[in-house]
């Protein structure tokens, strides 16, 4: 695996004082003048993430070392209850300006023409997950489905989209678009959605952006593949019980060879109209 070479505006230091900077163009949305400011609460919720603390709990054991502070630029970290207090009524596209800003910088040092894969394009991985899952604790965003027996199960899932390459250890993450109940929607969010919201707005961030789209076989339908062409993306579909992806687009059938994304399994380019 190839290491991308970074220059100092892309080094940790740098990337974190980036976020931190976004962060602080957030809006507070506490009524009253808080103790602990929005932009700590935020970047706690960073940090916890960046060290991958198994808890809140253990975060805020790690959070009692002076050097956490000093480099995610916190001046004082919430308590767990407080954190979520201060974090649940954020608008989530509040942070989408911290993932665009950064993309620009990478731009703009030319790192990212080191993840081009195939004729000046970038591959772009795309799929939905999970995480969060209760039986009992939820929130009006939650997806709720019912269990045999008749019990609700609440549960958030996302849709998650980042460039990536075969040869590289590093994947450069876009925005991901939430699956949840829509303003005046009663029925469940779905994956589908997500991906028509998700292309809409990563257009308005990149509207230049020469990509091909990875996704699973759920994404075979026509509706979906109509959509990308609407917005200039190719596209690799894995199709199910077949060793081959497939590259859709508007052009006409062509034989050129596409290189491969795994060397066990062969690709095969087909060009459909």
């Amino acid at each position: 695996m190839k290491k991308i070479k970074l220059r100092k505006n892309l080094c940790a230091d740098a990337l974190i004082a980036r976020v931190a900077k976004n962060f602080k163009k957030i809006p507070d949305h506490r009524a009253k003048e808080p103790q602990i400011k929005l932009t700590d609460g935020l970047m706690s919720a960073y940090a916890m993430f960046s060290i991958k603390s198994s808890s809140m709990l253990q975060f805020m054991e790690n959070a009692k070392k002076k050097n956490l502070h000093n480099i995610f630029l916190i001046e004082k970290v919430p308590s767990d209850t407080h954190m979520r207090v201060m974090l649940d009524d954020i608008d989530p596209d509040s942070l989408r300006p911290a993932f665009t800003d950064i993309f620009r910088q990478i731009q703009r040092g030319k790192n990212l023409e080191q993840m081009v894969f195939f004729n000046g394009c970038y591959l772009v991985s795309l799929d939905g997950t999970g995480y969060f899952f209760s039986d009992k604790i939820n929130c009006a965003n939650c997806l709720v489905k019912s269990s045999k027996t008749g019990q609700a199960k609440y549960y958030h899932q996302m849709l998650g989209a980042a460039i990536v390459h075969p040869d590289r250890r590093e994947v450069i993450p876009f925005y991901p678009e939430a699956i949840i109940k829509q303003d005046g929607d009663n029925k469940n969010d779905c994956e589908r959605n997500a991906a028509k919201r998700f292309l809409k707005k990563f257009r308005q961030d990149h509207p230049y952006l020469p990509v091909i789209i990875i996704e699973d076989a759920l994404s075979a339908n026509a509706p979906h593949i109509d959509q990308l062409r609407r917005y200039n993306c190719q596209l690799y579909l894995g199709l199910t019980g077949c060793l081959k992806s497939v590259i859709l687009s508007g052009a006409k059938r062509s034989r050129e060879p596409v290189p491969s994304l795994s060397r066990e399994i062969p690709l095969a380019r087909e060009r459909l109209i």
